[in-house]
């Protein structure tokens, strides 16, 4: 989607792989949405200077079909973030009872690391939520009606537009250390 290099990824002190268990209770760990039970994926987790577990991810189903879901490194190499059908939960990779699930204002459609500037970005179809090292930095003011486009990063702003497909598409740029929106609808 946007302009980030595939090569270019936060280092990690662990290993994460989705794997095949028989039941639900074989896992270590239980993470579940705000919002009850659904679907699960097990993850792996195989930290380099700490036991191996496993965690079981469970949200509903999204409302709109395109939710992601994927392993995502963050700006802590012992922190892991995984999004199961647009939900997202930052784990603990030494702790995993130290987890939060990120409150987002809708599921989460694409994922950007963007290494140089030390933040992960979720972004939903309305505004964009940045990881930082130590967590959740910030989400931006709600920046589309139907949807937006992250195009760029440059001098410290990303740049995108707010409801691409509209008559009347609008330009945005987000501050990547503050959130701070210009533009957009």
């Amino acid at each position: 989607m946007m302009m980030s290099d595939t090569d270019r990824v936060f280092p990690a002190e662990y290993e994460a792989t989705y794997i095949d268990l028989p039941s639900a209770g074989d896992v270590d760990y239980e993470f579940l949405h705000e919002y009850g039970r659904a679907m699960a994926s097990t993850v792996l987790v195989e930290p380099w200077s700490g036991p191996s577990w496993t965690g079981s991810f469970v949200a509903p189903d999204p409302l709109i079909r395109r939710a992601t879901s994927g392993l995502f490194g963050t700006p802590s190499p012992v922190q892991l973030c995984v999004v199961e059908r647009g939900s997202a939960f930052l784990v603990s990779v030494l702790n995993p009872r130290d987890y939060e699930f990120v409150r987002t204002d809708g599921p989460v459609l694409s994922v950007e690391q963007i290494v140089e500037e030390s933040r992960l970005l979720l972004l939903t179809p309305w505004s964009i939520t940045a990881v930082g090292v130590d967590g959740v930095a910030w989400t931006t003011r709600r920046v589309a009606i139907e949807g937006l486009r992250a195009d760029e990063v440059a001098g410290g702003w990303l740049r995108g537009v707010a409801d691409p497909v509209d008559d009347e598409p609008r330009d945005f740029a987000v501050n990547l250390k503050t959130g701070e929106v210009v533009g957009g609808a």
